[in-house]
């Protein structure tokens, strides 16, 4: 794949074309098939919901949503060491630590956010709708076997925590 065509997929994969705010539709899943698409954009996904989720614990007024964040801070944790052991072992360059432009302005909604239970909640939804396409998509069919190995280890718990988000956002327990 040529660099124009890695740098469009890119950007695609990251969501720059148009802009959405945390109540807002994932974007339709591609196929992520480069760690240099899927690095960058796993790490942003686990920098936007540490950092929502901090924010989550000190605004947050619905203890099952502060719950909820705990979690998500130990698990995106935990996810990111164990990628970052993944690149280390496989010798493939160790990303910067920044969150995309779009999970920037997530995490700045947040911050203005009137209802933020509700906010943090559909903001959390999107954030694991996009990263589970993300991870299937690599898992199937990446470039590195053992960062392809590590998207499909890490999957299930992308999923349950997706349907947990969807449980606390639907069900009004986070309003």
């Amino acid at each position: 794949m040529n660099l124009k065509i890695a740098l469009v997929a890119g950007a695609m994969a990251l969501g720059v074309a148009g802009c959405m705010t945390p109540m807002a539709s994932a974007p339709a899943p591609m196929a992520v098939t480069t760690a240099s698409v899927f690095v960058p954009t796993a790490v942003s996904s686990n920098l936007l919901e540490i950092e929502s989720s901090r924010m989550a614990l000190d605004r947050a007024r619905n203890p099952e949503v502060r719950r909820f964040a705990r979690q998500m801070i130990r698990d995106h944790n935990l996810a990111t060491r164990r990628m970052m052991a993944v690149l280390r072992r496989s010798g493939l360059p160790m990303p910067q630590p920044a969150m995309i432009p779009r999970h920037q302005q997530m995490v700045a909604s947040l911050q203005t956010a009137s209802d933020f239970d509700s906010a943090y909640m559909g903001a959390q939804v999107m954030a694991h709708q996009e990263s589970v396409a993300l991870f299937s998509s690599y898992a199937s069919n990446g470039d590195v076997p053992p960062l392809a190995a590590f998207a499909r280890q890490t999957l299930p718990n992308l999923q349950m925590h997706l349907q947990h988000a969807q449980g606390i956002a639907g069900g009004g327990r986070a309003m």
